[in-house]
């Protein structure tokens, strides 16, 4: 005998409204944004770690676009302000 009532309820995915001027396309961008830091945050580590010629520029470019595509990403994943109905 089954004590639980069964949960026919099912989650619909939400989608995202997004704005109709807008080229960035939420999922591969949040996507390209994510690689992108994992990329420049490995680069920068890795000359920040090996010695060789070319080292430190590597490093300070990598840092900027980590910055960079941290801020892409806050940007791509924030929520849109909800208006008054």
């Amino acid at each position: 005998m089954n004590t639980f009532p069964e949960q026919t309820q099912t989650k619909e995915k939400k989608t995202f409204r997004q704005c109709k001027d807008c080229p960035l396309v939420p999922s591969k961008t949040k996507t390209a944004a994510k690689v992108g830091m994992v990329a420049t945050l490995g680069a920068s580590a890795a000359s920040g770690i090996l010695k060789f010629k070319g080292a430190r520029a590597l490093h300070i470019w990598a840092s900027f676009a980590f910055v960079g595509f941290t801020a892409l990403h806050y940007a791509v994943s924030r929520k849109p302000k909800r208006t008054a109905k």
